[in-house]
């Protein structure tokens, strides 16, 4: 059967005298589900959608709706902070002139016409806020660490490997509102690093339903030791973005004496992400949230618990937790964290490497397939047909000594 392409049929309702209406927002028809291993098997060059198709993609959301774009990008670009509002009112009032006003201001946002056009189409077909830090200086001297394109494009690919129902209950989410009175009764100083690390705009980032879109931001995490971070409660995810690029193709680490060569941030992303599901499998969209363990989640479930503690993980991919996570996290060869962590990895393992889960792990593995990710299975690293690492030669050790790596 001949494809006709959303374009062509929007031209031919209107030839035909129709009243077109707007397509419905957020339907993943354009970022798709991918269950196979190509997103896994590739470097952060390869696999993401053309730069080229992202028109496409805005265009199809963006017919007959004037002031979705509007609405979008004051989402995508939403601070309290003083400078991120003067840099904001400085791009609307270049971009006044353009006959595209506010993905000019976008574009000036990101500083990258891909990243700005990355961003929105992600928004629009997945209800996925990939956006700046509020903290605009760390200093006087050093800036706060920004997002850029290759970001966005590894964001797409672990999104991807998510499927919608569950990315669905996520975004159901909303801000926490009475942040200080839950933390009330924890000591001063563990208050103070969770106010410190908490981002002050995200109370305000959500769209017109009054849901808030999972979001992406730069940071530093929990005590600045974490590659990423997920608050109990939230569906907001904190990288830091230095000690997360450490997990791209061609980063070497002298300590488990490899150079990955594949993109080994998108394990950390799912990982992230599976937190986010484990904080809103249960709610139902409508209760007050509360901050920590105030409420049900897969990870402190009757039902569930006793399977995530029995679940046999493996050290993989690439032993990569003795770079990422605390090694008292390992015990007698495999990943054994805390139960909310361990859940996570169970979830991204599902995802990475089904093939080993299913044979550790068979009950936690048909768990998972029936009750959480109802009969979508994947394909794995393990089914890469090249090389996904390989030992540091001399010369890479050395430099990797030197420089802490």
């Amino acid at each position: 059967m001949k494809r006709v392409f959303p374009a062509v049929l929007l031209a031919y309702s209107v030839m035909a005298g129709a009243d077109p209406k707007p397509e419905p927002l957020f339907q993943n028809r354009f970022f798709t589900l991918s269950q196979d291993n190509a997103l896994l098997c590739a470097t952060s060059r390869q696999q993401f959608i053309p730069a080229g198709a992202l028109t496409t993609i805005i265009q199809f959301y963006e017919a007959n709706r004037p002031e979705l774009r509007k609405q979008a990008v004051a989402v995508l670009t939403d601070h309290k902070n003083a400078e991120h509002l003067a840099d904001l009112a400085d791009y609307r009032r270049d971009c006044a002139g353009s006959g595209f006003a506010d993905l000019c201001v976008l574009e000036k946002y990101w500083d990258d016409r891909e990243a700005a056009w990355r961003a929105l189409a992600l928004f629009y077909d997945t209800k996925t806020v990939v956006k700046h830090s509020d903290t605009y200086m760390l200093d006087n001297n050093y800036p706060a660490p920004r997002f850029s394109a290759d970001h966005l494009r590894i964001f797409e690919k672990a999104i991807r490997k998510i499927p919608a129902f569950l990315r669905e209950t996520i975004s159901k989410a909303k801000p926490t509102d009475n942040l200080e009175q839950e933390i009330a009764a924890k000591p001063t100083a563990m208050q103070a690093l969770i106010l410190d690390a908490f981002p002050e705009d995200y109370k305000t980032n959500i769209w017109q339903d009054h849901t808030h879109p999972l979001t992406f931001v730069p940071g530093y995490g929990f005590r600045q030791q974490t590659v990423a971070q997920v608050y109990s409660g939230q569906n907001l995810i904190i990288f830091t973005v230095k000690t997360f690029d450490k997990g791209k193709e061609g980063s070497t680490w002298r300590d488990i004496d490899l150079e990955y060569l594949v993109d080994f941030r998108l394990p950390i992303v799912v990982h992230e992400i599976a937190h986010t599901i484990d904080n809103f499998h249960f709610w139902n969209g409508q209760d007050d949230l509360y901050f920590f363990n105030r409420y049900r989640k897969i990870s402190n479930d009757k039902e569930t618990s006793k399977i995530i503690a029995d679940a046999r993980l493996a050290l993989w991919p690439s032993r990569w937790f003795e770079a990422f996570e605390y090694l008292w996290e390992v015990h007698d060869g495999r990943y054994d964290g805390n139960s909310q962590e361990k859940f996570a990895e169970l979830l991204a393992q599902y995802i990475l490497i089904p093939e080993r889960l299913k044979q550790s792990s068979p009950e936690a593995y048909q768990w998972l397939h029936d009750a959480v990710f109802r009969g979508i299975e994947y394909q794995g690293y393990d089914t890469c047909g090249n090389p996904l690492t390989r030992p540091l030669n001399w010369w890479q050790n050395a430099t990797a000594r030197m420089l802490g790596h």
